[in-house]
């Protein structure tokens, strides 16, 4: 029997991160880990309160503040005082931020571009709305 479908999209998923982590340091990006998307991916364009990275993360608010101290030390995000609670911040990328996110989304892109070379648009889409399902 093979694997099992966890398996398989356990080795799916670290094999997409592989390639856009070394896209991304080809790029200069060597800094970036997996964990530090967790943050990345919730940052819109207005920035976000940490609070809010956290719950559509799925992960403590601890958590996302020691990733959110990693990109601020390698200056991917900045924190801005919050304009409507005093007390709190914005993060928000900075613009070697904003490029790094780029630099991620374009490896994501010609991975996916890739897969519709090799399995042809109609077998991509039947899978992506296969494992979009799952999700």
């Amino acid at each position: 029997m093979g694997k099992t479908i966890g398996l398989v999209l356990r080795d799916a998923y670290l094999a997409v991160d592989r390639a856009v982590q070394e896209a991304l340091a080809q790029e200069g990006f060597s800094e970036l880990r997996p964990g530090h998307h967790v943050v990345l991916r919730h940052i819109g364009h207005d920035g976000e309160r940490p609070v809010v990275i956290a719950e559509r993360a799925q992960v403590s608010r601890q958590a996302i503040a020691k990733v959110i101290d990693d990109l601020e030390r390698i200056g991917l995000v900045r924190r801005d005082p919050d304009p409507i609670d005093g007390r709190g911040v914005i993060v928000r990328l900075t613009d070697r931020g904003q490029t790094g996110l780029a630099v991620g989304r374009q490896a994501m892109q010609a991975i996916e571009a890739q897969l519709v070379a090799e399995l042809g648009p109609h077998r991509w889409r039947a899978m992506r709305d296969a494992l979009e399902r799952l999700g």
